[in-house]
């Protein structure tokens, strides 16, 4: 009796640890996912260089901490900066000049821009992996959980970034303007609205978030390289469509339902079959609830 109690108590450990890391996994995962949609929403448009904001975020944070020894909060307000920048760079130069073309035009270009930003930051970097340098800090056990002191850390910031994404749409002017763009620009230019001045804030919002969500994870991982923001496009998008795409709250569940599958699913098959995992998540949404999992009705528009 007492190995057979023993046994379940391991499967049950096992089972929260992995719990945990699928928590921390969703935290950073909801960050880009929410970043996407908003893109998404008021663009109509899936960035596949999306991935690559985040990539830039974590480069321009490994530059300030390695070369200029910036602490680890000012590497996250510079990996911040420049994921806006990246991202606004990105809609001006690109996304708004393909805005009156068919969105097989748009997504093509946006393939390319990611091709291209991810060959220049090879070119920069070199293929080799890099990494910050961070201490990971000590192993900590939180009720039955198991994180380190970084991994509280990097869920913390996301819960608070959360929470000002919510107070930005629904507390705030840019957050009412967005959302009548998501749902009919044109009208929302008639009513005087500054549709694109409206466009521009949400990518570099977006961008922000993105940035800041590519140095957690870089930090998260341990080591950063120029294909880091590749794999994470893919969970990106899994979790957009799989919560609800153009909602926000919805991506987030999503993000955090997907990031849960994936370690569970992954502690006791194996980690290399994640991405599987995540993909097969995502059809059997599609033929479930092909509109989300949170969405009731159409998800193309930003809502509460």
């Amino acid at each position: 009796m007492e190995p057979m109690l023993r046994s379940v108590s391991g499967d049950m450990s096992i089972f929260w640890i992995s719990l945990g890391m699928g928590l921390a996994v969703a935290a950073i995962l909801a960050l880009s996912a929410v970043a996407f949609t908003l893109e998404y929403a008021v663009s109509n448009v899936v960035n596949l260089a999306h991935g690559e904001v985040l990539t830039i975020g974590a480069y321009a944070a490994y530059v300030s901490h390695s070369n200029f020894h910036q602490s680890l909060y000012v590497c996250a307000i510079i990996a911040t900066i420049f994921g806006a920048l990246a991202s606004m760079a990105l809609n001006f130069g690109l996304i708004e000049r393909f805005r009156n073309q068919k969105p097989v035009s748009t997504l093509i270009a946006t393939l390319g821009a990611s091709l291209i930003l991810q060959n220049l930051l090879l070119i920069g970097f070199g293929g080799a992996s890099v990494s910050y340098g961070f201490a990971q800090g000590s192993l900590l056990h939180v009720g039955p959980f198991l994180w380190t002191t970084l991994t509280i850390r990097v869920m913390l910031s996301a819960v608070v970034v959360a929470g000002l994404i919510y107070i930005l749409l629904q507390r705030t002017r840019l957050g009412k303007a967005l959302r009548a763009v998501s749902q009919n620009r044109e009208l929302a230019q008639v009513s005087g609205i500054p549709a694109r001045s409206v466009v521009m804030q949400t990518w570099a919002v977006a961008g922000a978030i993105s940035g800041f969500a590519g140095f957690l994870y870089g930090e998260t991982i341990g080591t950063i390289t120029p294909t880091l923001g590749n794999g994470f496009l893919l969970l990106s998008i899994t979790a957009a469509v799989g919560g609800g795409l153009g909602r926000p709250y919805a991506t987030l569940g999503g993000a955090v339902v997907l990031g849960l599958v994936m370690s569970i699913a992954g502690t006791y098959t194996s980690s290399a079959y994640q991405l599987v995992i995540a993909f097969g998540f995502l059809v059997v949404m599609l033929l479930i609830k092909p509109n989300g999992i949170f969405v009731r009705g159409r998800a193309l528009t930003v809502r509460a």
